[in-house]
């Protein structure tokens, strides 16, 4: 992966993601701490809301409580058939006494608004503050609130405000309905349906709003959802669960919890008043406060560290990309350059701008590849002085070698009076002398082919019906150049080693061929052979690590060592590189081919 990529990607998960998780987490931890305090808090303040609603209700309690035991009251029950409109009544209760009794009793509570009482028989009597009719017995006894009222058996039941749509209160209108009993036989009498309108209950929620405009908002619902008070008198008769819809449970215990609340965030907070003692039946008070009020200024705090943050993570990017970003491509130039300097092109240089640091490494760089670029060439220099002196060193041990092998042949033919053959042989060897003292390296191979002819020719005359040769050669490549002295080492060779212990007419074969950017040259011969284990000791590497006449069996003497072919081995490698060379394939009995590698090249002066 790329250094800058690496560095970026650095940047990214050790600062930026570090920095933007604690970020978060600190965030989501004070929401979290500022929604626990303000929920324990709002506890706190609807358990006081809760009492005070209790008080409220135990006062309206014990004051139907203790005029629905006198004997004025439940006189009107037991007389109430007796009574006709308009008609003197049997007893000393008429419609006029049932009015005066019942505003000086009941209705002298100032939240009561009006009374009606049912006797068994569904004849019912009614008083109130106000004119109206009064709520008929059909409807109370067909209401699905009838049932509870009679199993409460004359405990209070208290109705909210449309809790029941077939009773019919307005805002703030709660009735208490009740099963009359006799106070001596505990025989029901009938039904007490009291009307209150509790102004109070304003002044309790109100008590817990520091000002007008406040954000707060409490809601009276029952166990189904139904909003029957709302402090702010907008959502009466709503569903409180269809606002909250998935967010509220009214099962569940209290508790408070962050939710969208009319397209608002806001902290909801459920608490159940558990005034079932008191008839209120599984009603709870809902707290709804907008996030705004409740964070307050620390939320306010929160966004500007949190903008404060990114705006030092949008500095410390602006760092990276400027000045670290900087300091790594100077790093990737000078890899870059490193490795052109390592694939040879040594006048690679790096751009020298600015006055730091990094100006003054560009420079130390291209001050190093100027020197390495200078050893390189004195190196140079100095190996191709040595290559010549290697090159002049084997010329001159195959200049011996041969001159003694060829005038130890005209000794013995002119021992034996064969002066036409003598003539001849010294004719052809000032051929071959000529050639060899010639002071270019390399000659086309047409001359190293006639030389080897002159070569091949002389020897004839030792190893008279002992071989004969063929030479083949493609006429296109003849004038490609050749280190002068490679073929005939390798002849001489196969006369020596290959040739001397056989009883049968020996045979050479050299072929020169084209093969493509390269030229092979074949020497073969049918003779002894190599054998196995000889062969096992040359090493065909890119680097001839051990010259060929250290290879070959020590037992042998120096002029059986094969000295010849090493020194043609060593001289290809050293003139066309470790690519060129010599490569032997031999079988016992079956004779040997050496093949000859180099490259097609022309000299100045072919």
């Amino acid at each position: 992966m790329n250094l800058n990529k690496k560095v970026f990607i650095g940047f990214l998960f050790f600062i930026i993601i570090p920095l933007f998780v604690l970020g978060t987490a600190v965030y989501t931890v004070s929401q979290q701490l500022i929604e626990k305090k303000y929920g324990d808090l709002t506890e706190v303040t609807l358990q006081a809301i809760s009492r005070n609603i209790y008080y409220m209700f135990k006062e309206a309690n014990y004051f139907s409580d203790f005029w629905m035991v006198k004997d004025s009251i439940q006189g009107i029950y037991r007389t109430i058939d007796e009574v006709r409109p308009n008609e003197e009544a049997p007893s000393s209760y008429d419609l006029n006494t049932f009015d005066t009794l019942l505003r000086g009793s009941i209705l002298t509570y100032s939240p009561i608004q009006s009374v009606v009482i049912y006797n068994n028989a569904g004849k019912s009597f009614s008083a109130g503050r106000t004119s109206g009719s009064a709520l008929p017995w059909k409807t109370l006894s067909s209401s699905t609130a009838f049932e509870q009222i009679k199993e409460l058996n004359g405990s209070p039941m208290w109705i909210g405000p449309s809790e029941y749509k077939e009773l019919g209160a307005s805002r703030g209108e709660f009735y208490q309905a009740r099963m009359v009993k006799d106070f001596w036989t505990m025989d029901n009498l009938g039904y007490m349906l009291l009307k209150f309108k509790f102004n109070e209950l304003d002044q309790i929620f109100k008590s817990f709003n520091t000002n007008e405009d406040s954000s707060k908002r409490y809601l009276l619902v029952n166990k189904s959802g139904l909003i029957f008070y709302d402090n702010k008198q907008h959502l009466e008769g709503a569903n409180v669960l269809q606002l909250l819809q998935g967010k509220l449970d009214l099962q569940q215990s209290n508790r408070s919890f962050q939710a969208n609340f009319q397209n608002e965030r806001s902290l909801v907070s459920l608490y159940h008043l558990n005034l079932n003692q008191m008839g209120v039946q599984d009603w709870s008070v809902v707290s709804i406060t907008s996030w705004k009020y409740v964070a307050g200024e620390i939320e306010t705090i929160m966004k500007l560290v949190a903008g404060i943050t990114f705006v030092c993570l949008f500095f410390a990017l602006v760092y990276n990309l400027v000045f670290v970003r900087r300091i790594v491509q100077l790093i990737l130039r000078m890899l870059y350059s490193m490795k052109k300097v390592e694939r040879g092109d040594l006048t690679t240089r790096m751009e020298e701008s600015g006055k730091d640091e990094t100006t003054a490494l560009a420079r130390g760089f291209n001050s190093l590849v100027e020197r390495v670029e200078d050893l390189l060439e004195e190196v140079k220099r100095q190996q191709d002085r040595k290559n010549k002196a290697e090159l002049m060193l084997l010329q001159a041990q195959i200049k011996p070698h041969f001159l003694f092998n060829t005038l130890e042949s005209i000794n013995v033919l002119a021992i034996q009076n064969q002066g036409k053959k003598v003539s001849q042989m010294v004719y052809r060897l000032g051929n071959l002398l000529r050639i060899g003292m010639e002071n270019r390296e390399e000659i086309s191979l047409k001359q190293e082919l006639d030389h080897l002819k002159s070569y091949l020719e002389i020897q004839e005359f030792r190893f008279e019906d002992q071989f004969h040769y063929e030479i083949e050669s493609d006429p296109e490549i003849l004038d490609y150049s050749i280190l002068k002295l490679t073929l005939q080492p390798l002849v001489e060779n196969a006369l020596q080693h290959g040739f001397e212990p056989i009883d049968y007419m020996g045979v050479i074969s050299i072929k020169v061929l084209d093969e493509g950017e390269r030229i092979g040259l074949y020497v073969s011969d049918n003779g002894i052979g190599i054998s196995h284990e000889k062969l096992a000791k040359f090493h065909y590497k890119t680097e001839l690590e051990t010259p060929f006449h250290e290879i070959l069996d020590a037992n042998v003497n120096e002029e059986r060592r094969g000295l010849g072919v090493s020194n043609v081995a060593d001289r290809i490698r050293i003139q066309y590189g470790q690519h060129y060379g010599i490569f032997i394939c031999s079988m016992e009995g079956h004779g040997t081919t050496m093949k000859i590698v180099i490259p097609k090249t022309k000299g100045a002066s072919l």
